[in-house]
């Protein structure tokens, strides 16, 4: 193993050291075997900085123009299927709105902190629990959490072959855009 010089030394201490000569018999070394302090010096900064850790930026699927959130949660599609997509593009339509005026979001890929990086008063989500929110409440039933309605939903798998979930959540979307 190589031995470290004084130079090597000031990388690990910051204060003053002491040489000894005699290795062999440390404990018995006279004052005529220490050499002279060595000052080191630290070129450290004295204080540690903390990474900067890059936000990552939410991905979705729209414009979001008029501030609506549709959250989906899909573990196979980067959004959503094709059959589960028209769907959803027909209820959409349906309501007046277009993929421009919404931001699909899938939760699979985003988790549940996308909040803090889409504006938006409202959102539909599709398939998730309320209580994954924080939400104490029912699908079909709008509630005012955050600052925004929020409607749960049905998977859109669910609503495709279903005509009461589709009724339940077309009542409840006419009362979310009124």
């Amino acid at each position: 193993m190589e031995e470290l010089n004084k130079e090597d030394l000031r990388l690990f201490f910051d204060e003053e050291i002491y040489l000894i000569k005699d290795k062999d018999n440390a404990e018995s070394a006279s004052i005529s075997n220490i050499e002279k302090p060595i000052k080191v010096e630290s070129s450290a900064p004295s204080t540690v900085e903390e990474p900067l850790i890059e936000a990552i930026s939410l991905v979705y699927k729209g414009g979001n123009d008029k501030g609506i959130a549709i959250i989906i949660n899909d573990d196979s599609n980067e959004f959503l299927n094709t059959t589960d997509e028209a769907l959803l593009l027909n209820i959409l339509k349906a309501t007046g709105f277009s993929l421009e005026d919404v931001a699909i979001i899938n939760q699979h890929n985003s988790g549940v902190g996308w909040q803090s990086q889409l504006d938006f008063s409202k959102v539909i989500v599709f398939g998730i629990l309320p209580s994954t929110y924080g939400i104490a409440s029912e699908n079909y039933s709008i509630q005012k959490h955050e600052e925004a309605d929020w409607l749960f939903s049905d998977s859109l798998f669910s609503l495709g072959s279903d005509k009461v979930l589709k009724g339940k959540l077309w009542g409840e979307l006419q009362e979310l855009f009124k």
